[in-house]
C-alpha cells in the first residue's frame, strides 16, 4: 500500500510557464522566505523533457524547503507591523465613545491583546483603564498576550502546503515496502 500525496503539495511552489513566440517551456520554482524571493527556472530542453525537468523542479524545491523552512504561526504572530503604535506585536490600545442619557461623551479606554486561535481565528481580550488604571491593564495585556503566545504551534496556514515531511515519511515507506517484496 503506497501512500498518495495530494498535488497541491507536489506542485507546492512550482508552476508552469510555455511561451510558444519565444518557444520557452519549463517549470519555475518559486517561494518566498523570510522577505526573500527564490526563484529557478527549469527548461525542458535542458532538462530532458517536461517530466524530467518537473521532477529536477520538485527536487530543487525539496531542497529549498529543508533549508528555508516554512513560517510558524509563532513566527508571524510576533512579526512587528509597520502600523503598530505600541511597540509591542499583538497589543494595542483604543477607546470607545459613548453617549449618556443626559448626552454627554464619555470614552472608555482599553488595552487588548490578540493571537490566533488553534483553527487560526482571532482571539482578543479586553483589559478596562478606567476599571484597573493604564499600566496595569497594559500589563494584563501583554502578560494575556506572551501565556496565548506559548500555546501556539505549528505552521502559518499559508505555509502548510510547504511541509513536506509526509512526502520524505512517504518516500520512506515506499522505499520500505519495495525492500519487503525483495525479501518475501
Amino acid at each position: 500500500m503506497s501512500i498518495q500525496i495530494s498535488d497541491d503539495s507536489k506542485m507546492y511552489g512550482i508552476s508552469r510557464f510555455d511561451n510558444d513566440s519565444n518557444r520557452t517551456h519549463g517549470w519555475r520554482v518559486s517561494l518566498r522566505r523570510h522577505g526573500k524571493m527564490l526563484v529557478k527556472n527549469f527548461p525542458d530542453k535542458r532538462n530532458g523533457g517536461k517530466r524530467k525537468a518537473l521532477k529536477s523542479a520538485q527536487s530543487h524545491r525539496d531542497e529549498l524547503l529543508k533549508k528555508y523552512p516554512p513560517i510558524t504561526r509563532k513566527e508571524v504572530c510576533v512579526i512587528k507591523r509597520s502600523n503598530n503604535k505600541t511597540g509591542i506585536t499583538g497589543v494595542c490600545t483604543y477607546g470607545k465613545r459613548y453617549r449618556l442619557n443626559d448626552g454627554t461623551e464619555r470614552e472608555s479606554r482599553y488595552w487588548e491583546a490578540n493571537w490566533p486561535d488553534a483553527e487560526g481565528n482571532p482571539v482578543s481580550v479586553n483589559f478596562s483603564v478606567n476599571k484597573y488604571g493604564e499600566e496595569v491593564a497594559r500589563s494584563m495585556a501583554i502578560r494575556a498576550r506572551r501565556r496565548a503566545m506559548d500555546e501556539i504551534e505549528g505552521l502559518f496556514w499559508a505555509s502548510e502546503r510547504g511541509d513536506t515531511s509526509h512526502i520524505h515519511d512517504a518516500k520512506i515507506n515506499e522505499e520500505m515496502q519495495r525492500q519487503h517484496k525483495r525479501v518475501a
